[in-house]
């Protein structure tokens, strides 16, 4: 991983994760993440989860999902901006895709949602904000 994280959406639904140079790499850590959250769903498919994130010292911010006090994933880096279309999007659509990235040769990073199936499908029902 080189720190970064990337942004994209997706029919406006916003897709986040962690960027990374090599292709493998991204694979085996998303499909962690697939394994710790299906790890932790219920027998319906579905699960409460909490987001919320976390003002890191170099003014940029950590997203964190829990399943209850347990943690489930941690993206770190979003700057403000970056913070802010999440927000927006996730509001709008009250659901986000969590992924990894990596990094295209020439038209920026490549969300393994789209090339391998492999995110991470998060919602809030009733319409609720992130907070």
């Amino acid at each position: 991983m080189n720190g970064d994280v990337a942004l994209t959406l997706i029919d406006e639904v916003p897709v986040i994760g962690a960027r990374y140079l090599e292709k493998e790499r991204a694979l085996a850590e998303a499909k962690k993440l697939v394994a710790r959250v299906s790890a932790r769903v219920h027998d319906d498919n579905h699960t409460a989860v909490r987001v919320n994130f976390v003002s890191q010292d170099d003014g940029r911010y950590t997203l964190q999902v829990f399943s209850g006090d347990e943690p489930v994933a941690e993206v770190a880096n979003l700057d403000e901006l970056m913070l802010r279309r999440f927000r927006k999007a996730y509001n709008a659509r009250k659901m986000f895709i969590l992924t990894c990235f990596v990094e295209g040769m020439d038209d920026g990073p490549h969300s393994l949602v789209i090339t391998d199936g492999l995110g991470v499908v998060i919602y809030k029902p009733f319409g609720a904000l992130l907070s």
